[in-house]
């Protein structure tokens, strides 16, 4: 059995992308980091330590979201064998190229392209022995950036700051 930890703030997101493409994407990571753990398990290292701040067990798959001034991020973690930065340059996004026992090498590759033509991204953080962190930049429907600029000049022209009741939701989670 692998547990799923979920990390992530209070504020709620909404992304600016397609919900099937969005579930395409996510099953893939997902898939993907349960395989990952699950052949690591078989060679489960004694002296393996999950990061400081981490509230997970060793097999767990780490879901983490944090929202960003325009875009929020999710990462989808797992304790599996790693990946060598040669083999995430040169291998990993390359269409047609498995390392999975009749895999079509077209997931990881697929699931960057759909981010991408988005206005997303996806990207693997990786080491060798350590386990993979798959991270997707999402578009934000919301600009907390510009929305931060709209908000300051309110404040300084009243010369007071509102109540917390009054802070939009975003600013108030805070």
């Amino acid at each position: 059995d692998i547990e799923i930890a979920i990390e992530a703030d209070e504020r709620s997101a909404v992304v600016a992308i397609d919900g099937e493409i969005f579930d395409a994407v996510v099953t893939h990571l997902l898939n993907n980091a349960a395989d990952s753990m699950e052949d690591a398990a078989a060679t489960d290292e004694p002296g393996f330590s999950l990061p400081a701040g981490t509230h997970a067990t060793r097999h767990a798959l780490i879901i983490r979201v944090r929202h960003e001034p325009v875009s929020v991020v999710v990462d989808v973690v797992d304790r599996g064998a790693g990946m060598s930065p040669e083999f995430i340059r040169d291998e990993l996004f390359r269409p047609f190229t498995s390392t999975k026992e009749g895999g079509h090498g077209i997931g990881a590759f697929q699931a960057r392209e759909l981010l991408r033509d988005a206005g997303g991204d996806l990207l693997a953080l990786s080491r060798v022995g350590e386990g993979t962190t798959m991270r997707m930049l999402l578009p934000s429907t919301r600009n907390l950036a510009a929305e931060a600029r709209v908000f300051a000049p309110a404040v300084a022209a009243s010369g007071t700051v509102p109540e917390m009741a009054e802070l939009p939701a975003w600013l108030a989670a805070e």
